[in-house]
């Protein structure tokens, strides 16, 4: 079962949550607390997060059908879908493979394939996350500067402090399995099969997924709307949360949702 945090409105459109590897549910309170009384906002805690069971084998596939199989049960239909990082990967699995499920789509802060072409990026990427875990060191250790390599540079440090709480609560298997599931991912070839509405949110500083490569990704779906947001970096909602949510309202307003 997965955990989850929501408004009260349940009478309302499902706008599901999906959080990163450095996240948790708690990463989207901002959106629960302006979006609740106009949807029903449910953040999800992904396998192994918070209170949510691990799963036995992770990958970007297993997660996918985890919040599916968890969206079905709850009888939430035609939601709008928002990942970002790795929860945008899901979104995008979820949406390839059930493609007349959700109402609409939004990405935040993620990509289309792992790495691209390049493996020994890849190896890189991989090694350089989990190398301080291989050492000795913890996750509650290494957060806070684990968060400031990927903000943007004139992030308040207030916020880094969140993210970083947020950050240590992750078990330190939970992260290196999250971390592995990345290998393999690729759905660029499937963008141009997506047919519903999705809004691309990137940072102007991200240099986890770079706004030129989201642009990229926007080219190839076609109802597409795509967004920098300045002066930020990779943790777009709780960065600056303003802009995010104005995107959003922006998005919902443009196709009634």
């Amino acid at each position: 079962m997965l955990n989850y945090i929501c408004s009260t409105s349940e009478d309302k459109t499902p706008l599901i949550l999906i959080h990163g590897i450095a996240g948790t549910s708690k990463v989207f309170e901002p959106q629960i607390n302006e979006f609740g009384k106009q949807y029903y906002v449910i953040s999800i805690d992904l396998p192994g997060y918070g209170r949510s069971s691990m799963l036995e084998n992770t990958s970007i596939s297993s997660y996918a059908n985890a919040v599916y199989d968890f969206l079905i049960s709850h009888a939430l239909e035609s939601p709008i879908l928002l990942g970002h990082s790795l929860g945008g990967m899901i979104v995008q699995k979820i949406i390839t493979q059930h493609p007349s499920y959700a109402k609409a789509s939004i990405l935040v802060g993620t990509s289309s394939k792992f790495g691209g072409n390049d493996v020994l990026w890849q190896k890189h990427f991989i090694n350089s996350r989990l190398r301080p875990l291989n050492e000795g060191k913890t996750l509650a250790e290494i957060s806070e500067s684990l968060i400031n390599n990927i903000v943007g540079p004139k992030t308040e440090k207030k916020i880094i402090k969140f993210a970083s709480n947020i950050m240590s609560s992750i078990s330190d298997k939970s992260y290196r399995v999250a971390i592995n599931s990345l290998i393999g991912f690729d759905l660029k070839n499937k963008l141009s099969s997506i047919s519903i509405p999705t809004l691309l949110i990137a940072g102007e500083n991200d240099n986890q997924a770079p706004a030129k490569i989201m642009r990229i990704m926007s080219e190839n779906i076609k109802l597409s709307q795509f967004v920098v947001i300045n002066e930020c970096g990779h943790l777009i909602n709780i960065e600056k949360p303003v802009d995010f949510n104005n995107a959003l309202k922006d998005f919902f307003i443009k196709y009634n949702l």
